[in-house]
């Protein structure tokens, strides 16, 4: 088993293949095991009417970008991965091949989606379970057990209140899924803001916990204020961040069940 960092890149390409470019080169050169994008299909969130639907439609980019975006991302040798919002960006991810889609937490009761994507090509899902009671969690699995599953756990908020992260959660559902869901394991969705001095130790206890995969925010630089810049650190700051949380983990070693006390 190893540890797999993504580099969370959101909406921070704001719709411009050319910047979505950028960032996966950035993700790449920065260390991370895959880079995510929001797949992001305007029709799939909103009503027209909706306040931050003009948003979500400059977000779009045709398929041929998306397609371009996973020869670089191969060319890199770098997983791909983006996030889902309904049966559209499901199948335009099965077309272009992602190493894994991400259901948002706010999915992870929409049952008619978690059964198309258990129907689908796709081989691994991030299912986001900040928010979501154990029954919620439980029945996601139960629906995506022919899958790889990442429980990805965390809090987005800025700033976030240290106290609101709530890692005894991981440890508590990587026990759980250890012993009865042997296709699931745990992740933890940092959103840590860069001036905190938790930036790069909250993954480490996450870590620690029983978390397998960490996603943390990259943006091409702070000062640009791109979008979902709040908790995403730079490019070189993002490299230091996976060599130390690479560091940590090999830091915790393996102990053999022979070990004698």
């Amino acid at each position: 088993m190893t540890i797999e960092i993504i580099a969370e890149l959101a909406q921070g390409f704001e719709g411009k293949p050319d910047q979505a470019k950028l960032l996966l080169k950035a993700a790449a050169a920065a260390g991370a095991s895959a880079a995510k994008f929001q797949l992001v299909n305007a029709d799939e969130l909103a009503t027209p009417d909706y306040k931050y639907f003009d948003l979500f439609k400059s977000l779009e980019m045709p398929d041929e970008i998306w397609i371009e975006l996973s020869d670089i991302a191969l060319k890199l040798n770098i997983n791909l991965n983006v996030d889902i919002f309904g049966p559209q960006s499901l199948k335009l991810a099965e077309k272009i091949n992602v190493a894994a889609i991400k259901l948002h937490g706010t999915d992870i009761t929409n049952i008619s989606l978690l059964e198309k994507v258990a129907e689908s090509s796709i081989k691994k899902v991030l299912l986001g379970a900040g928010g979501a009671w154990l029954p919620e969690i439980k029945k996601a699995l139960e629906i995506l057990n022919n899958k790889q599953v990442v429980v990805l756990l965390g809090f987005q908020s800025y700033p976030t209140p240290n106290e609101d992260n709530q890692i005894s959660r991981v440890r508590f559902l990587s026990n759980l899924l250890k012993n009865n869901y042997t296709f699931a394991s745990i992740g933890f969705a940092d959103h840590t803001q860069t001036d905190n001095f938790l930036s790069i130790a909250l993954a480490a206890v996450a870590l620690g916990a029983g978390a397998t995969v960490i996603e943390k925010h990259l943006t091409l630089g702070q000062i640009m204020k791109l979008e979902d810049y709040e908790s995403a650190l730079n490019p070189d700051q993002f490299l230091e961040f996976t060599n130390i949380i690479r560091s940590c983990w090999d830091a915790f070693g393996k102990t053999s069940n022979s070990f004698d006390f």
